[in-house]
């Protein structure tokens, strides 16, 4: 089994290459997440059609019905707590003052 944590954009996860790696070499034949932006944030649809090309399976075991508002704001918020942290660390303070502003900034009707 392989596990692995941390966000969905970042694609340098050791757990995501070893799951690339082992699809490609057809040493695997399912692959089991929690919903599917712990897979990959952006393009999950495209990975899951790259990993069937090569046998395999991905199954996802929650799928919530978000409509395409709440999709955007998770996903704006997402990309900017991504390059907020890469930018002022993730303990800062202007971290997590960006990041609730943007929260703010989009979140209002």
């Amino acid at each position: 089994m392989i596990t692995d944590i941390g966000s969905g954009l970042n694609e340098d996860r050791r757990g995501f290459k070893k799951v690339l790696k082992l699809a490609v070499e057809k040493r695997i034949s399912k692959v089991v997440v929690a919903y599917p932006d712990r897979l990959t944030r952006f393009g999950f649809e495209t990975l899951r059609e790259l990993l069937c090309a090569f046998g395999v399976e991905v199954v996802v075991l929650n799928r919530e019905d978000k409509d395409p508002r709440e999709e955007l704001v998770e996903d704006v918020i997402t990309i900017i707590s991504h390059f907020a942290e890469k930018l002022y660390g993730m303990r800062s303070h202007k971290y997590k003052e960006v990041v609730e502003s943007a929260r703010k900034l989009v979140e209002d009707p």
